[in-house]
């Protein structure tokens, strides 16, 4: 009922009274781990050689994260999920998976994405002890394609095996949630079809806790080539739901600011609510509402305002998508 009445308010804020001032909390959060990756796929950011020349790389520390759940606890938050990734792969981080641990014990159900590399078994045991979670890894129906798109010769043979570990983990635990995501057609092949090949590798009556689904693209770093589908604006609602917080501290507008081109406060040095309707949060917020999104650092070359069908925009959409969450 928390988490309704706060979307509400949302809904309000964002939609009704197009405000850049807001009366409750962010919705969600998201919290990196590292920004380093084992990777440079060809459809990520980390790709660009000069994608470190905005912010250094870097890992959270046990007593920032600490520190962080202190302060997202006592804002009011209503919703009990917490997406742990940013940019970066967050296995990197030795602690991780002590990360999701101390979530658990506060109530939080993790989301995190991950490539799979690195989820041997051991750590594959360690995460259905540590608390539920939900990690997104992306796989491919092919074999060549997804070793030209990640760059690594053998990982696909690699992550199969881990997600075939992990998926006889969730058998018999249901706090293990898999979301698993084709990348194949990045390289031109049809979705559909590509993404029942990849589901075929896997067998038959899996649990119910895995999902598969395609990858969708997006343009929000300048890095691809834009997804747009047409010319019409459409104000993001990201900045009146989500806070994203760097390893260091620095909280950005959404999950799509990986090189943290847009820092609006520090959660080492502010309240939560000190920097969510802040002098810069709000400016933000204003500059998307004026409708010039390329004042905001963060919304340049961003596809999102200019994608998707009319539907994906209105109020209805939005709240049922952020419910999900």
């Amino acid at each position: 009922m928390r988490k309704l009445r706060q979307l509400i308010k949302l809904g309000w804020a964002y939609k009704i009274k197009k405000s850049a001032s807001v009366s409750y909390p962010p919705y969600q959060f998201t919290i990196e781990p590292t920004n380093i990756c084992n990777l440079s796929c060809d459809f990520c950011p980390q790709s660009d050689p000069n994608h470190f020349d905005s912010r250094p790389v870097g890992q959270l520390t046990i007593e920032n994260f600490k520190t962080f759940l202190d302060k997202i606890s006592i804002c009011g938050a209503s919703n009990k999920n917490l997406n742990l990734t940013l940019d970066g792969e967050p296995f990197i981080n030795k602690n991780f998976i002590s990360f999701i641990e101390m979530a658990a014990k506060r109530g939080y159900f993790c989301v995190f994405a991950s490539n799979g590399t690195l989820i041997n078994q051991e750590k594959a045991d360690r995460l259905s002890t540590a608390g539920p979670f939900r990690a997104s890894i992306d796989f491919s129906s092919d074999e060549k394609i997804y070793e030209t798109i990640r760059g690594k010769k053998g990982h696909f043979e690699l992550v199969r095996k881990n997600l075939v570990y992990l998926m006889e983990v969730a058998r018999s635990n249901s706090n293990v949630h898999l979301d698993i995501h084709d990348i194949t057609s990045f390289s031109g092949a049809d979705a559909e079809e590509s993404l029942i090949r990849m589901r075929g590798l896997f067998g038959e009556n899996l649990p119910k806790q895995i999902r598969f689904a395609s990858r969708q693209f997006h343009n929000f770093c300048g890095h691809l080539k834009s997804n747009g589908s047409d010319t019409n604006y459409r104000v993001c609602p990201y900045p009146w739901a989500q806070m994203a917080i760097t390893h260091s501290g620095d909280c950005v507008p959404c999950c799509r600011d990986t090189t943290g081109r847009s820092v609006l406060g520090n959660l080492l040095e502010k309240p939560v609510m000190d920097i969510w309707n802040g002098p810069e949060y709000r400016k933000f917020r204003q500059n998307l509402l004026d409708g010039k999104p390329e004042k905001n650092l963060a919304c340049v070359n961003c596809d999102l305002p200019f994608s998707g069908k009319e539907s994906r925009w209105r109020i209805g959409y939005i709240l049922r998508s952020l419910l999900k969450r």
